[in-house]
């Protein structure tokens, strides 16, 4: 009887957290400006499957997800963070940095970018065969933060 509890128990707190790390379900009119000006210029003839609000690091995000199993999700001010394509196809070029794309078809010729994320100083892309870059936006590599100065305790 002890284990039916403490298994009923468990099943219980797993599910609230599922439900806390969740998004809130959203209509797509309730997205920021900007980030439904993104998917009318980038994303013209997707139908959106989902859209969902959720609380992040830095305020709110925004996660959209298409039939066609493109994702994208934006920050607070609805600037994309990341970029996810359909399965065979690329993320929109036009939101690559001229640079990045340049590299890619020099040093990874036939690949395309299938994911691209904004991180601090650079991008993060995955190419089609599955190599991941970290560059600045002038495609150079993006070189690891170091920490402060504090000693760790």
């Amino acid at each position: 009887m002890k284990k039916f509890f403490s298994l009923m128990l468990i099943g219980i707190a797993a599910s609230m957290s599922a439900s806390m790390y969740a998004g809130t379900p959203i209509k797509q009119s309730e997205l920021p400006k900007a980030a439904q000006t993104f998917m009318t210029k980038h994303f013209p003839n997707e139908q959106v499957k989902k859209v969902e609000k959720d609380n992040g690091r830095r305020g709110m995000e925004y996660e959209v997800d298409f039939i066609s199993g493109a994702e994208v999700e934006f920050r607070t001010d609805g600037e994309w963070k990341e970029v996810k394509a359909a399965k065979g196809n690329a993320v929109p070029a036009a939101i690559v940095p001229a640079a990045i794309t340049k590299f890619v078809n020099t040093n990874f010729s036939g690949q395309s970018i299938v994911e691209i994320s904004r991180k601090r100083g650079g991008y993060e892309i995955e190419l089609s065969n599955g190599t991941e870059l970290k560059l600045t936006e002038d495609a150079k590599p993006l070189q690891p933060r170091q920490g402060g100065n504090r000693p760790r305790r």
